[in-house]
Formats: structure tokens, sequence, C-alpha cells
């Protein structure tokens, strides 16, 4: 589920998206759509006026979202690979302060973490790069860091297959891996970070979570 402004978007395993009013309980008129597959994950832009969703069936499609009435106004369609669930989508404005670009970060059982270039306001995707992982059947999740991107390069972390947590700086034309975490015994589902970055959660198979503290320097 996705919260915009006062109405939560939701997917569910019939194909469907949703736009539900937080004071009734009940689907906005205009507000629903249906996508080739079961609906997996779901992202913003920070205005709030795109929404883009994944679905098991390897798509993702973009939305263009009216906050005034709840409308969804199906725009885009990307194939990212066929028959790949796709089951992580982070979308920023920007990733550094020399990569400005809006960009998605997404996860689709490929062993590959992708980054896309938002290049219109329809949500029209452009792959940028892609970094190694181990992910080919488990729904793994990855996010920005914008506070340490702003600080020490346009970083983002990614659970693993591999039992780790990877850290890439995706502006390093070369070695764009540049931390991984060790700890887990199964593989690594979720990750997450605290308001100033400074405590990572991760989260995997077998219910196990990991608070990391970040080194000071």
């Amino acid at each position: 589920m996705m919260v915009c402004g006062s109405y939560p978007q939701v997917g569910n395993a019939k194909h469907n998206v949703h736009v539900m009013n937080i004071s009734t309980g009940k689907k906005v008129k205009g507000g629903s759509s249906k996508l080739t597959g079961r609906v997996l994950a779901l992202s913003f832009d920070a205005p709030g006026r795109l929404l883009w969703a994944g679905d098991d069936r390897g798509s993702v499609f973009s939305f263009l979202f009216d906050m005034a009435t709840g409308k969804l106004t199906k725009a885009k369609r990307l194939v990212v690979h066929e028959g790949s669930p796709v089951t992580s989508i982070s979308a920023r404005s920007w990733v550094s302060r020399e990569a400005r670009d809006p960009s998605l970060l997404i996860n689709a059982c490929l062993n590959k973490l992708l980054l896309y270039r938002v290049v219109d306001n329809e949500g029209t995707l452009q792959l940028k790069r892609s970094f190694p992982i181990e992910q080919s059947s488990h729904p793994v999740r990855s996010i920005f860091c914008p506070l340490m991107s702003f600080r020490q390069g346009a970083c983002v972390v990614t659970g693993s297959e591999d039992m780790c947590v990877h850290f890439f700086d995706v502006e390093r034309a070369a070695k764009a891996a540049v931390n991984k975490l060790q700890g887990h015994s199964a593989p690594v589902l979720d990750v997450s970070f605290n308001c100033d970055e400074s405590l990572l959660a991760s989260s995997d198979a077998s219910g196990m979570v990991i608070v990391w503290r970040r080194e000071q320097k």
C-alpha cells in the first residue's frame, strides 16, 4: 500500500490497483486500473503526481494521479523482463548532487538491481545501469540513500539471495559495489533506514531482523 495526500493506493492479487477514500473506506470513482498480473510493488514520485506499479509478470505501469479527485489515468507500460516478477520499486526525484535525474530503482528476479531514468512527465523509463545481485525467486527489495548520497556519492542499498546486504554507488563507472554486510543466514528480503540514515534494518526469509549502526568517522 502507498499513501498520497488523503488517498491510499493498494494493489491486489486480482491484478488491480485501487485508490481508496480513507474516510469512507471505499474505492474512489475513476481510481481503479488493471495490470497484466498480480500487483507486487507500488511507488510514487515526490510530488505525488506519478504512480508506478509492478506486477508478477515483469511489467511496470505508470499512472497519472489527480490528488484533488483521486483519479488514476494509465500512462505508460515497460516490460522489464517477461515473466520475471517486479518485487520492488523505489522512486527518487534525484539520486545525488551530481545525478539529479528523477530515477526508479527496481528489483525483478533477474539477478540484477536495475536503475532507470524517468524521461518525461508520463513516467516513461529508460534503463541507466544494472548491478549484479542474487535474486531469482525471492521478493527482494531495495532503497535509495538520499542523505548518504548527498554527502558521499549516489548510494543505493538492496537485499540479496546470497544472504548479504549490498551497497552500490550508482554513479561510479567501475567498482560500483562499495560495501557488503554479512550476518544473515537466509536470503535478505528487505532493507530500511531510519530518518537520519544512522541505522539500517535488514530482514531475511527466516524472520530475522538485524539493525546495523553506521560507523561514525
